[in-house]
Parts: structure tokens; sequence; C-alpha cells
């Protein structure tokens, strides 16, 4: 059993690793490991993204395709008890999936403080600060994942300001029997948007850090997102505008889109996890959920607008990127989303964090919620559909719910429906039919009981 509440302790749970990606990294090295060279600090980076890639509620397993479980536009063809909780929200203090969440993620960014801590006795160089940026960026997208699972989000909340709104903030190295108290939502956010600041500054504009790796436009695209659920959409959509103006990533078009699911470090993809056939989710993976001859749980909904659009629009290439298969044991043919179709195996897919797209959809959406400018939020819907329709003809305005489906077509399985609905106030239907507005208690997860156990001042979530 996992001791979760030690996850703010691991005052020596580097994550030190080599750069081979067939060498088995370490994760949780002594108290006496040291970081004297630029190389261990690499080492402590790599790290971070192994102990990402391999168990339940990481990114390339459940929570990548946890907001679109949430919703109708999914389907459970054959339940094998893996993700149909998430999909009917029946997910319990008890369950191991938040409990999951809640132990890699805090792991992670303690991971994170200690090389902090230690790589302050480096020399400072360009190297040095470019890894340390990197590690503020992780530290700030891991907070910003936990709030998403543990929190409401900020412009559904009824108070930012309340007490025990957000989630525990995790900053420095702590001594393993720490006891950390919830944060209010507008010191969470605040906390995200700070740290992929400072992963900004310590980067700089020119950084490239290869796939797998923050840099500079990573921290900046994450920040885009956090200040677009943060309600800061002036901030949101300048940072959004310089991505896309400023970066040298590029729209996928149609020629290429059906191919990159595939395929490492392509033009759109600003942020991914390496995944590779020795460090993978196995069969909790996101290509495992996506097929028939997998759990075949994350299937696109018969009547869901998602499917329904796909398969009446051949000329938009997006149709090209769901399969239609037939599930052993169940009556008739069901399509799934295609994303995940494996490199070296079924298992091996990089989830796309984040991309270029999302900009243009966090850009159309700060235009209209802080300049009420619907002409001016077409012009990012329309880049993208001309990038994906043939024959595409431009629209002169758009409305927020044109936004949300967009979304739908254009982020089906990668983590974005329900959020985008919750974000704006409005509630999904979910694949029980019932009704789930941002603000119900079953928007969020409860904080694991094995928290609470260990320290019983912690605030349990309502309705838990």
């Amino acid at each position: 059993m996992k001791k979760i509440y030690l996850a703010f302790g691991l005052f020596a749970g580097m994550a030190l690793t080599s750069c081979d990606l067939d060498t088995l990294p370490s994760t949780s090295l002594g108290e006496d490991i040291a970081i004297t060279t630029e190389s261990d600090l690499q080492n402590a980076v790599n790290g971070i993204g192994y102990l990402l890639s391999e168990d339940r509620m990481t990114y390339g397993a459940d929570f990548g395709i946890y907001a679109d479980l949430l919703t109708n536009e999914f389907k459970v063809v054959d339940d094998y008890g893996q993700s149909s909780g998430i999909a009917r929200y029946t997910i319990t203090k008890n369950d191991e999936l938040p409990g999951n969440a809640y132990y890699y993620y805090y792991k992670a960014i303690a991971n994170c403080n200690k090389a902090l801590e230690l790589s302050a006795k480096l020399e400072v160089t360009d190297e040095v600060k470019n890894l340390q940026g990197q590690l503020y960026a992780w530290r700030g997208m891991l907070h910003f994942d936990l709030a998403r699972i543990f929190a409401h989000i900020p412009t559904a909340a009824a108070d930012v300001n309340a007490a025990n709104s957000g989630i525990v903030l995790s900053t420095e190295v702590y001594a393993p029997d720490y006891k950390g108290s919830r944060a209010t939502l507008k010191e969470t956010y605040d906390l995200i948007i700070s740290d992929l600041t400072k992963a900004m500054d310590l980067m700089g504009e020119g950084s490239n850090n290869g796939t797998g790796f923050h840099n500079y436009f990573s921290a900046l695209a994450l920040r885009a997102r956090a200040n677009l659920y943060a309600g800061n959409y002036a901030a949101a959509l300048a940072d959004a505008k310089k991505v896309i103006e400023d970066s040298d990533y590029e729209l996928y078009n149609q020629s290429n889109y059906d191919k990159v699911w595939a395929q490492e470090g392509t033009s759109e993809s600003i942020f991914e996890l390496l995944i590779t056939s020795n460090y993978n989710p196995q069969r909790n993976s996101l290509g495992y959920y996506c097929d028939a001859n997998g759990y075949p749980e994350c299937a696109l909904a018969d009547k869901g607008e998602t499917l329904t659009y796909l398969l009446a629009h051949p000329e938009d290439i997006r149709s090209k990127v769901i399969k239609e298969q037939s599930v052993s044991g169940v009556a008739g043919t069901h399509f799934f989303p295609a994303k995940y179709p494996g490199r070296d195996g079924i298992y091996v897919n990089n989830p796309k964090i984040i991309r270029l797209s999302e900009l243009y959809l966090i850009a159309a959406e700060a235009e209209l919620k802080a300049n009420n400018n619907g002409a001016a939020a077409a012009a990012y819907i329309n880049a993208i559909e001309e990038n994906r329709v043939a024959d595409y003809e431009d629209v002169a305005s758009v409305t927020i719910d044109d936004i949300l489906f967009e979304y739908k077509k254009e982020f089906f399985a990668e983590n974005q429906i329900a959020f985008a609905y919750w974000r704006n106030n409005k509630s999904v239907i979910n694949q029980v039919n019932q009704e789930i507005g941002g603000k119900d208690d079953k928007a969020i997860w409860p904080i694991p009981q094995r928290e609470i156990d260990y320290d019983p001042t912690l605030v349990q979530n309502p309705g838990y």
C-alpha cells in the first residue's frame, strides 16, 4: 500500500535517471543523494517524466481521457471495471484512482522541490537555469492538474477565496511528518501562474529542449491555460497570442492530421510526455482504453455530437481519426478514437498534453470573455477549420457554444471536454444521464481517505 501522506516528506525522493530511455530510472533515492553537476540536474529533470509515465491516473493512462469519460460523448462498450467509475461518477475516497493521482503528482512535485533546493548550490549557468525552469514548469503543471481533479475550476467556484477551496501547496522540501493544509483556490492558481512565470524567466524564449521536455513556450502555453481557468481573460489572450505569433509551432493540416498520432515531436505538440516500450501504463494506457481489443471503455457514443458530426463530414480530416471495430461478445460495431495507435505496440503513445490548436481556442474564448468580440474569436476558429476541412468557408462570428463544439471536434479523447464546459458554467450530461455542473460536488474527486486518516484536520471535499 502506498503511503500517500509521505508525498510531501519525500525529501530524499530524488528522481535521478539516465537520459537513456532503456536504462531503469530510480525515482526514490536515498537522503545522501547530491546534485553536484549539470548532468545530475538533467537526470533529476528526466526522472519527473519517468515517474509520471507508468501508473494509473498519470498522463498516459486514465487522466489522459478523464474529462472525456465524464461526458456522454463517450461510452463504455464492455465494462472491465477500469475507467467506468469515472464515467459513472462513482469514485469514492477509498478508491485507487484518487489515491494514485494524489500520490504520483505530489511525489513528482516533491522531487522538483528537492532538485531545486540542491541545484541552488551549483554554479549559475544558462543550462542550470534552463533545467531549473523545467522543474518550475513541471511543478506548476502538476499543481494545476491536481487542482483540476480535487478542486473546482475558479470560474465555476462560488468563492475563490473560501478557506480550503484549493489544494495543498508544496513549494519546498518538507520533513517526513509534515502535514499540509489546503489553500484557497486563488492562492492555488496564483502559485501555478507564478511557477510557470518563473519557468519562462529561467528558460528564456529561445529554449528548445526537445520532445518530452518543457521549454519557454510550453510554460507560456500552460500559463495561458491556467489564466483562462482562473478567469484572467486578458492575460490568457495575451499569452495565447504570443505562442501563436512568436513560436515555431504550426497547426496540423489536412495532409498530415491523420498521421501525427503515431509520431513524436509533431508540429503542434508544445508539450508531450515521452512514453516508451519500457515505461508505459500497459493495460491502463490510452491506447488500451481506446481499442476494441483492450479495455473498450472509451468509445465514442452513438448519439453524441462528436461522432454524429464526424460521420456526417468526411471532408473534415478529423473524421479519419476514428476507427470502427467489433468488441468480442458485444453486438454490433463501435467507433473508437484512433489518436492512440501505438508506436511500438498499443501501449506506447505520447499524450499530447498541450498543443497549438488549444492556444487558438484559448484565444477565441478569451476574446469573447475579455472583449465580447465574436468576430475576433472567429478568426481563431477559422484558422483551425481551414486546416481541417476541405473547401471550408470562414464564419464572421462565433459564440461560446461554437467554441465548445470545436473542443469536441478537435480534442476528443484528449482530456478537455468536461473542463471546457464547467469552465464556462455549463453542465455536462454523464454516461448514466445525470446532469453535472461545475459547482456540483461530483465535479471533483475526494481527497484520499488515507490522507484524512493521517491528518484529520485536512478538509475533505463536500459530498464525500
